[in-house]
């Protein structure tokens, strides 16, 4: 008889199959802790390379914005949607909508990045 699944793998399974870049962040530390394949096609980056791009080199012009937006998260404690540029490792910014959700673990916070293209949007 097969008993359920195992949560940590089909956790890693929806974080690598799924079709929206996916970033897990310390935003605290300007840290981008792991990102999916999604998220290097949608900007070039290698896994490796996330993992030592600061998040400030992603959105650069905007982290004012993005602070306001994570504090946003933090003390209301829902998912937030923002529209925001990311610069691509080739230098170009690329639209995008991004869903935050923030974890306090106590004595740090994780922020969960679902990024989707916008640009074909753009009118």
């Amino acid at each position: 008889m097969l008993g359920p699944p195992d949560p940590g793998t089909s956790l890693e399974r929806l974080f690598e199959e799924s079709r929206d870049a996916v970033f897990i962040t310390d935003p605290r530390e300007d840290r981008i802790l792991d990102a999916n394949a999604a998220a290097s096609r949608l900007l070039g980056y290698t896994r490796e390379e996330f993992k030592v791009t600061p998040i400030s080199q992603i959105h650069p012009h905007e982290l004012p914005r993005m602070r306001m937006f994570l504090e946003g998260a933090l003390r209301d404690g829902v998912n937030w949607t923002i529209e925001m540029a990311c610069r691509a490792k080739s230098g170009t910014f690329l639209p995008t909508e991004i869903e935050l959700l923030a974890l306090d673990s106590g004595n740090r916070v994780y922020v969960i990045s679902l990024v989707r293209d916008r640009s074909e949007h753009r009118g």
